[in-house]
């Protein structure tokens, strides 16, 4: 086991790698910034708070009439001795709805969370695959006439499939149409074409694990929660906050016999019926966020383009680097 003074100076030697690399990039260029940051999470949490605060303050301000017309309406059509028993049976419904929706919720949390990581692992895969594919195009093809077709190949995987690619995803493009396109429209089969003619070299090998990359990367973005499933649980939601007034409604024709409770006993209960809405509405808008493929704090977007960022500038300087030498070789 290494002893703590090599650990703290591999650690420093880190730090100063780091500090290097970050302070050798253009910030404004590679990184985004702390406004474009705070963009993202700003939309996100007003997608997520503001209907959840609209619900609880309605399910607040129209608790004590619903509590009131509930329970002088199961007073009219139930007999007084078994309100009682109805209650009972309302608490049984709402335990059982509960169940059913935490169950549910917590299953498509646990299922999305899985697919955002799977798709951060394949971007990371992907990105990393393209750089070496990059160098090895650089290393075979430097200096020849194919040298720029192979980078402007590159240019246009990364800018037409890799970053627009996963802008596209609107319900009409989706992944697997992408991946059933023609391999005559994919860039990468011009680079197989000019490096790998006769027996594979190492080109064919990366570029067949930046398409595997890709596989993973597709699928990962491919949705695979229909949208009748949200809709679903958005109406077992629904009901389950629906039933919270229905239950007080029955216990106050239970404990009255008839007598309505006034606005000024039911704070409380107002109270924990709002918190109870905003909960539920924060929890399906958290979910509906984790279902959207982009635009929002739980997406890969401004992470795609740190990742992106030092790739596009590294080709940017080696298709410079090849318009010199096509232009020296003409000379």
């Amino acid at each position: 086991m290494p002893s703590l003074p090599f650990q703290t100076k591999r650690c420093k030697a880190t730090h100063l790698q780091a500090a290097t690399l970050s302070s050798s990039m253009d910030n404004k260029q590679l990184f985004p910034s702390r406004k474009e940051r705070g963009f993202f999470e700003l939309k996100t949490l007003i997608r997520v708070l503001f209907p959840a605060i609209i619900s609880g303050a309605i399910a607040y301000a129209t608790l004590p009439t619903l509590n009131n017309q509930i329970a002088s309406f199961v007073l009219k059509v139930s007999d007084p001795g078994k309100i009682s028993m109805l209650g009972d049976a309302v608490q049984s419904f709402i335990s059982l709805v509960g169940l059913l929706y935490s169950i549910l919720v917590g299953q498509v949390f646990g299922f999305l969370y899985s697919q955002q990581e799977a798709l951060y692992l394949a971007l990371f895969d992907e990105v990393t695959e393209a750089k070496s594919l990059l160098e090895q195009v650089a290393l075979v093809s430097q200096g020849r006439t194919m040298y720029s077709t192979c980078l402007n190949s590159i240019a246009r995987y990364v800018k037409n499939d890799l970053l627009e690619g996963m802008e596209s995803f609107d319900g009409s493009i989706t992944p697997s149409l992408l991946l059933s396109a023609r391999p005559s429209d994919d860039p990468l089969e011009a680079i197989l074409y000019l490096t790998s003619v006769g027996v594979p070299g190492h080109v064919y090998d990366t570029v067949r694990s930046l398409r595997q990359a890709r596989s993973r990367r597709l699928g990962a973005l491919q949705r695979k929660v229909p949208v009748i499933h949200l809709i679903m649980l958005w109406l077992l939601g629904i009901v389950m906050v629906g039933s919270f007034p229905v239950f007080l409604g029955v216990s106050e024709a239970a404990a009255a016999m008839g007598g309505l409770i006034s606005r000024s006993n039911m704070t409380v209960q107002s109270g924990l019926f709002g918190v109870a809405t905003f909960s539920v509405v924060m929890c399906k808008s958290v979910l509906m966020e984790l279902w959207r493929t982009k635009g929002g704090a739980y997406n890969v977007d401004k992470t795609l383009k740190v990742m992106v960022s030092g790739l596009k500038k590294e080709l940017d300087e080696r298709m410079a680097e090849a318009k010199k030498i096509m232009k020296r070789s003409k000379q």
